[in-house]
């Protein structure tokens, strides 16, 4: 179920089953001369896409421009920077929105530079901030230091920020890359079309053809399995949510 698709009465329905609520984020950031400059934020929405089909669960619209430096390639080829604090205070707005509407689980996606970039350390925050100033002016003062939490009680990981490629499915997919054999074959079997492995005899960026990555190399195929590596990653964690 996509969340910008459903009806009243079907949002209240799946807040009161308690659906967990998928939120993918990422970035616009040039990805050499045969992919979208939307790849990062894509390949999250897909795998929430494709993990909503087997699993009972909302997909929110994504939180795009996240921050993505100019490291790669400046606004000239696409990217789009903006400021991490900027971009986490309006993560934190969407985010408390999102917890005030009821959800019980709130799982925020992130495909850009890894759990330790400014993309990702910027929702993490916004998520702690939003928990605790969310407690405290509903429980009032003190509220965790009273009593010990009831039994259930998912105040701390109601909402997290998950990878795209969680630890289960590390092992069985290529080294994440930037453009390279990896990001290429997951559009390539997700987008048809979108990729354009010709272009890369015109301008051959050293990101998309190292010595453990080759763009060339891509294939739609190795993209499927890439796929269906790190949905039932996904499946899997989110099954473990009670």
């Amino acid at each position: 179920m996509r969340l910008h698709h459903l009806l009243p009465h079907q949002l209240r329905q799946a807040i009161a089953d308690g659906l967990p609520l998928l939120v993918p984020t990422g970035c616009v950031e040039y990805h050499g001369p045969h992919l979208p400059s939307g790849v990062d934020t894509m390949i999250v929405e897909e795998l929430l896409v494709r993990v909503a089909r087997r699993v009972r669960c909302v997909v929110a619209p994504p939180l795009w421009y996240g921050p993505a430096s100019y490291a790669v390639e400046g606004p000239e080829l696409g990217s789009v920077d903006v400021s991490t604090e900027q971009f986490g205070r309006h993560a934190k707005d969407v985010l408390a929105a999102f917890w005030d509407a009821g959800w019980r689980w709130i799982i925020v996606g992130i495909h850009h530079q890894g759990m330790e970039g400014p993309e990702s350390l910027a929702l993490r925050s916004a998520a702690v901030q939003v928990a605790f100033e969310r407690s405290a002016a509903v429980r009032g003062p003190a509220w965790w230091g009273k009593a010990p939490l009831e039994a259930g009680d998912n105040v701390f990981e109601r909402i997290q920020v998950w990878p795209s490629v969680l630890p289960a499915a590390a092992g069985k997919i290529e080294m994440a890359d930037h453009a390279g054999y990896y990001e290429t074959s997951l559009i390539m079997a997700a987008y048809p079309g979108l990729a354009d492995l010709g272009q890369l005899d015109r301008n051959t960026p050293w990101y998309t053809d190292t010595s453990t990555s080759k763009a060339r190399k891509a294939t739609a195929a190795a993209g499927e399995q890439m796929w269906a590596a790190m949905v039932e990653a996904w499946q899997t964690r989110l099954a473990r949510l009670s």
